[in-house]
């Protein structure tokens, strides 16, 4: 456990590193990409809240009960312009399941971020995060460097991660194996 939150300091793929792969990974520190998280090791994630970009409020644990996919993205990361249309169609395409997906903007402006949103075509929530508050609550993410995304099991707890932009292939993937856990 300790190596994952090592792991979690490391600054991840807004300055260019590559997709990561979609083999099971063991977290450690040389280990950036996909990283799945035993039961057995698995801890709640904070109840995140706050006021979303449309100006409304929301609460993580509102979700409770689905799988949460939870990206953090800004308007000027360019590989986070790549993943957005990606996560927004399988927003839409796991819509019928007990899939939920949420997005955390760090340090943008509202005009940027309202309109990267609907340049990407996301519906789902976004939580702004000016300060980086919401972040520094998400102790397997990386504080500096993005995108990143953290999956939750059904329970709310922290199941895996992504440090890097990510795939629709290993979202689906990950998604799929938390939905068939009991």
């Amino acid at each position: 456990m300790a190596a994952l939150m090592v792991a979690a300091l490391l600054p991840a793929a807004c300055a260019g590193a590559a997709t990561s792969s979609t083999g099971d990974v063991t977290p450690t520190a040389e280990s950036p990409g996909v990283s799945r998280i035993a039961i057995s090791d698995r801890r709640m994630a904070p109840n995140l809240s706050g006021t979303t970009l449309k100006g409304g409020q929301f609460a993580l644990d509102d979700l409770a009960g689905n799988v949460v996919v939870l990206n953090i993205w800004a308007s000027w990361c360019a590989p986070c312009r790549d993943e957005s249309p990606v996560l927004a169609r399988l927003d839409r395409q796991l819509a019928t399941q007990k899939v939920r997906f949420i997005g955390i903007d760090e340090t943008d402006t509202t005009t940027a971020a309202t309109q990267f949103v609907a340049t990407a075509g996301v519906t789902y929530p976004q939580l702004v995060d000016s300060d980086g508050a919401l972040l520094r609550q998400l102790p397997l993410l990386p504080q500096k460097g993005i995108p990143s995304t953290l999956i939750l099991d059904r329970h709310s707890r922290m199941a895996a991660r992504v440090i890097g932009p990510v795939t629709g292939g290993e979202i689906e993937t990950l998604v799929s194996e938390l939905l068939q856990e009991d």
